[in-house]
């Protein structure tokens, strides 16, 4: 199974920060995932539309420039980075799984990673639960990969990862069924797993043959 640290691995270490994704290198991962907003312009990586949760600052990203954001404290004395920053850390080390969290990513991230060259844009995939975004996304660059992000049934996923030419499915624990991964798999994609913590499921998720698995702790996955 493809090792795909979760926000880098947040299990140790503030998620969605250049140590927590550092850390994610250090233990083993294939891959590094990430969440990205647009704020004042600029390529952020968080996952909520707020700060409270993760940083000493308080309310929505939007009510904030770019140079503010800067200076909250994602933990441990790190700032929120920026996409690029995060390409940079990861460029030649591990894969990136570039999650369009906000509204109106998808042309800057996909102007963004047009700099990079061929063989750097084939270790990133650029995955979302929003679906106009990845659409965007791919009439503007058929070159990189897409995840579709869904927790519905095969049935509905199905269609969409198909006009979407999409390498593949990302699905919580709860949507990961034998009929599923099977369905995916027939039909030519790779399944993905979030977010998979424990031996118990993580052994699961083997014996039902999916391709890969977030987690926060990527040095307990198993090996495939």
């Amino acid at each position: 199974m493809l090792n795909i640290g979760h926000r880098g691995a947040m299990g140790y270490e503030p998620e969605n920060t250049l140590l927590s994704i550092q850390k994610a290198i250090e233990l083993g991962a294939d891959y590094v995932e990430i969440d990205i907003h647009l704020v004042d312009g600029q390529l952020v990586v968080i996952h909520d539309e707020t700060l409270d949760r993760t940083t000493n600052f308080k309310g929505f990203l939007a009510n904030y420039t770019f140079e503010e954001l800067r200076k909250a404290d994602a933990g441990k004395g790190q700032q929120i980075p920026t996409l690029d920053e995060v390409i940079e850390l990861t460029k030649n080390k591990v894969g990136l799984n570039i999650e369009l969290k906000g509204k109106g990513t998808a042309q800057p991230v996909q102007r963004l990673l047009s700099r990079l060259t061929t063989e750097h844009k084939s270790s990133i995939l650029v995955s979302s639960f929003h679906l106009h975004e990845l659409v965007l996304f791919k009439e503007l660059d058929k070159t990189v990969r897409i995840g579709v992000l869904s927790n519905k049934r095969i049935e509905q996923v199905l269609p969409n990862a198909v006009e979407l030419s999409a390498f593949s499915i990302n699905i919580g624990t709860k949507a990961a069924t034998q009929l599923f991964v099977d369905k995916a798999h027939q039909t030519g994609f790779k399944v993905y797993v979030y977010t998979v913590n424990t031996v118990e499921e993580q052994l699961q998720m083997k014996n039902l043959g999916v391709d890969g698995v977030f987690s926060n702790y990527p040095d307990r996955v198993l090996d495939s």
